[in-house]
């Protein structure tokens, strides 16, 4: 894939046509990608202590298996909810898609949802089936089965859940009963009937303005987010690592994973995020998504151990954290480093820079998207001087992405810049307001709410209030979105 040098002139709704003709839908894309990729790792994740790599064929074989499965039992017709209730995990994206390739509809649920919540989603979607990731989440799920008018089967990813009652299975039962179904033309029937309209998830809002409300997204609005923003990474492919920290139930990182895989990328999955540092050190990822509270973390870690380390230790690092700064600031000016500057800048590389990295696990860093709140710009400009390339991206759960940051193309206190394909303007309230293929067709079954977020001309309205700032870089003009406040 090469790099589109100048987006503003490539025709790109003819682009998407030609890209959404020829992958169809998202599960139907993924298993035709085999192919380009059969022996690499298509993802890893931990196992009793341990990393495990799936690799494409085998990631190819049990996405197959579940879709046959879920027809052998007729678990699942086309347009029946699938909910997902499980922490970061292969079997999540396994599951994910073989539900998408018989064309159920996948319902995420937070792994950290209580009974209560997960319950309200569960009767709100009319989930059918739900797979569950451990014992606290299975125990949940047994709770709301019990006499509810859709929930009919649970399947528990682990052998060590223990489940009772007809209504559970696990899921290796599962993945057995699928490899020896005879359904492969069937499956085949539905993957090749399936078009890039039907409706691919329900992505609940997190209910801090009210009741939790499900985002429909179609394949065509997944896709129309993941082919803009994989032109602007044509180097990305086998051999990158994307490390999955958000929860894949969030549409940032479930987006962001597809795109990856769909080119190649492995995504390493880290079910927890206090162990950030510890996994970030084992898989040095080039990508990853990432919210602010994370990097403040080691920030306020980094800057804490200062206090306690030796008045010479401490002394060198503020020494290279001055220099680092003093010449990411000149290169963001567009100002050339002083001889003297560059001197100390190779010295404190050497010596301070080259080992935060080490340590945090950021040495291979391509792209460290940063996203969900505001990034404070101090933070931001200390991680991207040490050469740790964190960029503020901009989206929500019904319009996912709108800008997205690559290269050396962000810089603190903006997100993006704004993606190709996403129309943003600034209403005269000075509220941002988007249009492009990426937005959610509706919330399910409340046309009152639909109707009260989007404006008369079909504008989503996002309520953040903010500013487009227009930048010349390397002779091609780039839009970002600043945010200012909330309504």
């Amino acid at each position: 894939m090469e790099r589109i040098t100048n987006e503003a002139n490539f025709d790109w709704e003819q682009g998407f046509a030609n890209y959404l003709n020829e992958n169809k839908t998202l599960a139907y894309m993924m298993l035709n990608r085999t192919a380009d990729f059969i022996s690499q790792p298509a993802l890893r994740h931990k196992v009793d202590g341990e990393w495990v790599t799936v690799n494409w064929q085998t990631f190819r074989e049990q996405i197959r298996y579940i879709a046959k499965a879920l027809l052998e039992l007729d678990l699942l017709t086309p347009g029946d909810r699938a909910g997902l209730f499980s922490a970061n995990r292969a079997e999540w994206a396994i599951a994910d898609l073989g539900i998408l390739a018989i064309r159920g509809i996948s319902v995420p649920i937070y792994a950290t949802n209580s009974a209560e919540e997960a319950k309200h989603i569960v009767n709100d979607a009319g989930v059918k089936i739900l797979f569950v990731g451990d014992q606290i989440q299975y125990d949940k799920a047994k709770s709301i089965i019990t006499n509810n008018p859709y929930l009919k089967k649970i399947i528990a990813f682990d052998r060590n859940i223990l489940i009772q009652d007809e209504d559970s299975i696990y899921l290796d039962e599962l993945l057995e009963i699928g490899q020896k179904a005879k359904q492969d033309e069937e499956l085949e029937k539905h993957l090749n009937q399936a078009k890039p309209d039907d409706v691919l998830t329900l992505i609940y809002t997190s209910g801090t303005t009210g009741a939790p409300k499900g985002a429909v997204h179609t394949h065509r609005s997944f896709m129309g987010g993941i082919y803009p923003s994989r032109q602007r990474f044509p180097q990305a492919g086998p051999g990158y690592v994307s490390l999955a920290i958000l929860p894949l139930s969030h549409v940032f990182e479930r987006m962001w994973s597809y795109g990856c895989m769909s080119i190649g990328v492995e995504i390493a999955y880290c079910p927890d995020p206090k162990q950030f540092v510890e996994i970030m050190s084992e898989v040095k990822p080039q990508f990853m998504t990432s919210v602010p509270r994370i990097w403040e973390k080691v920030y306020a870690t980094i800057h804490d151990g200062l206090k306690t380390a030796s008045p010479i230790k401490a002394g060198l690092f503020k020494w290279a954290e001055r220099v680092a700064i003093d010449v990411y600031r000149d290169k963001r000016a567009g100002k050339k480093s002083s001889s003297f500057l560059m001197a100390q800048y190779a010295l404190a590389d050497k010596l301070i820079i080259q080992k935060v990295q080490e340590t945090l696990g950021a040495e291979n860093s391509d792209v460290y998207h940063v996203g969900g709140a505001a990034f404070s710009e101090e933070i931001n400009e200390f991680f991207l001087a040490f050469g740790i390339n964190t960029i503020q991206g901009f989206g929500l759960t019904e319009f996912f992405p709108a800008a997205m940051g690559y290269d050396t193309n962000g810089y603190p206190g903006v997100c993006g810049p704004i993606i190709p394909m996403c129309e943003v303007r600034i209403s005269e309230e000075g509220e941002i307001q988007l249009k492009g293929n990426m937005c959610m067709t509706g919330y399910y079954n409340n046309p009152e709410a639909t109707a009260e977020c989007f404006t008369e001309d079909g504008w989503f309205k996002t309520q953040d209030i903010g500013e487009i700032i227009t930048e010349k870089l390397a002779g091609e003009t780039f839009s970002y979105i600043a945010i200012t406040d909330r309504i």
